[in-house]
């Protein structure tokens, strides 16, 4: 019991350091480094290691996603695919606040993942951005702050503070056109964070962000766009 104890308040130790190294890589590094090709390459090997390291400290988080996979695959499969139908539509519907009054603003995120996709190869941007960026955020956002702390806050809260604070993670700016441009992230962490704890599978949300990302970059790629 005690060796349980010791373990789970070394894992709670191990989370809160994460997180606050995400929080230090991702947002407190532009206040550090001036020179934004330089930020932006050590934020991309930044998601590389922080992603390696989330997928060690939720090993046992994986491994009952994967069990999941295996004794209900077909639950399982509705909840994927029926997030990924609503992410769609609620993400598409949540757009047209800006391009009815900001219709040639550009989020600065979208600038910031131009930028980032020049500097380095593809397979490594599309490893950083599409990969392990979405498995470092949803370590973060849906595992740490929904799932883990409904053990401390209502569910409910759970679900909201994850899903605002996922969609000012992508601001960079405290400006209406900003939150406009986000908006559609506030609707995906709601999606993300209901399937995470609804589905009772950690996996889910991790496939779909990823799936999100990667598909597309590949797609900017292909038609040259970045």
């Amino acid at each position: 019991m005690i060796r349980q104890e010791n373990k789970t308040g070394k894992l709670s130790i191990a989370v809160v350091v994460y997180a606050i190294l995400f929080i230090s890589v991702v947002k407190l590094r532009p206040l550090i480094l001036y020179d934004r090709n330089i930020s932006i390459a050590l934020l991309i090997s930044a998601y590389c290691v922080l992603g390696f390291i989330g997928i060690y400290l939720f090993r046992d988080d994986l491994r009952k996603g994967i069990s999941e996979w295996k004794e209900h695959g077909m639950k399982n499969l509705f909840w994927l695919v029926g997030g990924f139908i609503a992410d769609v539509v609620l993400e598409n519907l949540s757009y047209y606040p800006q391009y009815a009054i900001y219709p040639d603003y550009e989020g600065n995120n979208d600038n910031n993942i131009a930028i980032a996709a020049k500097l380095v190869s593809v397979p490594l941007f599309i490893a950083a951005a599409g990969i392990f960026g979405p498995i470092t955020e949803e370590f973060v956002f849906r595992f740490i702050i929904t799932d883990k702390l409904r053990s401390k806050i209502p569910a409910f809260i759970c679900i909201i503070l994850s899903s605002v604070l996922f969609m000012m993670w992508h601001m960079h700016a405290l400006t209406m056109p900003e939150f406009l441009a986000n908006l559609p992230k506030l609707t995906t962490g709601l999606i993300y964070s209901v399937i995470m704890l609804k589905s009772k599978n950690p996996t889910i949300p991790l496939i779909l962000h990823v799936f999100n990302n990667t598909s597309a970059f590949l797609i900017l790629f292909i038609n040259g766009s970045i």
